[in-house]
């Protein structure tokens, strides 16, 4: 099989829960699943996180190439058997496939018990993001925390941040946002929907979809992963409940929730996941073997 089609499917994978759901384990798996099946298949994450003290090995492993990425981003990035399509026809297709080229949108946090961050974040603050733009990274930094001493001594000397843009508070992030943040993961989903095999598309924690509503790719199918369990929808009526989830008073103008989505829908299926080994995890071949059932009955919601 050569894994080209003229119309592949696109996956959403989301996470029913703020822990550690395995979204990016069972992404992964289904990336090598999908290009087992198909030849190849892509796996993207718009938008991540981490965090410097609970994630700080993974902050050093990334900072000390002077680049910001989490181990998420960098899983995927590994079980994807291809690039994305080029920016546009005028760009060179992409030689390699790494963490910034799927992940546009990555955000550095920082605990700061007993305080709320700029983003109403209660006991952390956002310290910077990196954003994947047109002509290349650029980094932005939260102000007030740099100004209250929070930032770490070193991250101006991991990151080049002396260019980087400063916001102080929401009104100004939100400029920011719209000027840089929104037009990255646009972009991403322009790539996707030109890339002539199947995506998988890894959601942010329990955001219920990071990619533009309205944009050029809605998902085929979607699983929701929780620990032990993946529940799988349809992918047109899961994005009609994101878009009534979008005009209730509790979910913001860009970010609802799952619950809020999967509360309005039935799964089409509820398959059960094994506990995972650490050797099994790294491996998405492996993974793509244990989780098969589910991977099938996500398959299944596409080809039926």
């Amino acid at each position: 099989m050569t894994g080209e089609s003229a119309d592949p499917p696109t996956y959403l994978v989301a996470g029913g829960a703020r822990v550690d759901a395995g979204k990016t384990t069972f992404s992964a798996g289904l990336v090598a699943h999908l290009a087992e099946r198909a030849g190849d298949a892509v796996g993207v994450k718009p938008r991540a996180g981490n965090d410097f003290w609970f994630d700080h090995d993974d902050y050093r492993v990334a900072t000390d190439a002077g680049r910001l990425y989490g181990k998420d981003a960098r899983a995927l990035a590994a079980a994807n058997t291809r690039a994305l399509a080029a920016v546009d026809d005028a760009s060179p297709s992409p030689s390699a496939v790494t963490p910034e080229s799927i992940n546009p949108v990555h955000r550095l946090w920082k605990p700061t018990p007993g305080r709320t961050g700029m983003l109403g974040d209660a006991d952390r603050t956002f310290l910077c993001d990196r954003v994947t733009t047109e002509s290349g990274t650029r980094f932005v930094v939260n102000g007030a925390a740099e100004d209250a001493g929070l930032l770490p001594d070193a991250l101006a000397e991991r990151l080049p941040l002396a260019d980087a843009t400063r916001v102080r508070g929401v009104p100004e992030f939100n400029e920011v946002m719209a000027e840089a943040h929104l037009p990255a993961i646009e972009r991403l989903a322009d790539r996707v929907s030109r890339t002539p095999v199947p995506v998988v598309v890894e959601s942010y924690a329990d955001v219920a979809g990071t990619l533009p509503r309205d944009g050029p790719v809605a998902p085929d199918a979607v699983a929701v992963v929780d620990p032990g369990r993946a529940r799988i929808y349809a992918g047109d009526r899961y994005a009609k409940a994101r878009a009534v989830a979008a005009g209730s008073p509790r979910e913001g103008t860009r970010e609802e929730h799952v619950d809020a989505v999967t509360e309005m829908i039935e799964p089409l299926a509820t398959v059960s996941l094994p506990a995972l080994s650490g050797d099994v995890r790294g491996t998405p071949d492996r993974v793509a073997s244990r989780y098969e059932p589910a991977y099938a009955a996500l398959t299944d919601a596409v080809e039926n």
